[in-house]
């Protein structure tokens, strides 16, 4: 791990429950030197990334005007946001947009539906690797030999037990591939479906993004699934194209 990954790595310890510390207090987090700890923590300051209050450190206000360049430039939510509020608009759902960074899946956006469900997706909210179809539909659409990895050092990592269900792992993203979307029931909230479409992103059919519409259970049970998830997986299919030019036209 390079310097400046350790050095941003302080940035992951805040939270709503750690939202300020001490450079003491960091450096026994981090496994840091302290001399090491205060030349980062200065740094990070001096470039607005930390705020330092007479010792006591939280984020700092240069990363809300990343955030607001991000939401400006980022051509993934430029194309996405247009077609995610189309589709609640028709549907009356609750949309995501979810892309993976450093092997976790983060909504970068959300979209309330008229029924303001109120689930905790907003954006930068991280979503579980494996659990959810917004994460399935990503994960699902990796190479054999990536997907493995991931599961060995995730799945595999948390439960030993499930060494045998490597394969089974694998035959159920295919069938992800080959429908084109995929329907969670009730897997992160009770009384609630989500259904996602992977956003292609390139030649290689690898997907880093999804795009999500969640409904409660009696409200989704109204849609005949296979239609709502074409239209989806079209949607999905627009937002690549505009996002990344020379993505595949269809899986």
């Amino acid at each position: 791990m390079s310097s400046l990954t350790r050095m941003l790595s302080i940035l992951d310890l805040f939270s709503s429950t750690a939202m300020s510390m001490t450079a003491e207090s960091i450096a026994e987090r981090m496994g840091f030197t302290r001399t090491t700890c205060y030349r980062y923590v200065k740094e990070l300051t001096e470039a607005g990334l930390l705020n330092n209050a007479n010792g006591v450190y939280s984020l700092g206000a240069r990363i809300i005007n990343l955030d607001r360049k991000m939401r400006e430039s980022d051509p993934l939510l430029q194309a996405g946001i247009h077609e995610l509020k189309k589709l609640v608009r028709s549907t009356g759902g609750e949309g995501l947009i979810s892309t993976m960074y450093d092997e976790q899946i983060i909504n970068i956006h959300h979209e309330s539906g008229p029924e303001r469900l109120n689930l905790g997706f907003g954006r930068g909210q991280v979503m579980p690797l494996m659990r959810g179809a917004s994460s399935k539909v990503i994960i699902a659409t990796m190479s054999r030999a990536r997907l493995k990895r991931l599961f060995e050092r995730h799945m595999l990592a948390e439960d030993p037990a499930l060494t045998e269900d490597w394969p089974t792992l694998w035959r159920y993203c295919q069938q992800i591939i080959q429908q084109g979307y995929w329907v969670s029931h009730e897997e992160l909230h009770k009384g609630h479906v989500g259904i996602s479409a992977p956003i292609p992103s390139g030649d290689s059919g690898e997907a880093t993004s999804s795009i999500t519409l969640v409904f409660r259970r009696e409200h989704y049970a109204l849609f005949n699934e296979s239609a709502l998830g074409s239209a989806l997986a079209e949607a999905a299919r627009v937002v690549g194209r505009k996002a990344y030019p020379g993505a595949p036209a269809a899986r």
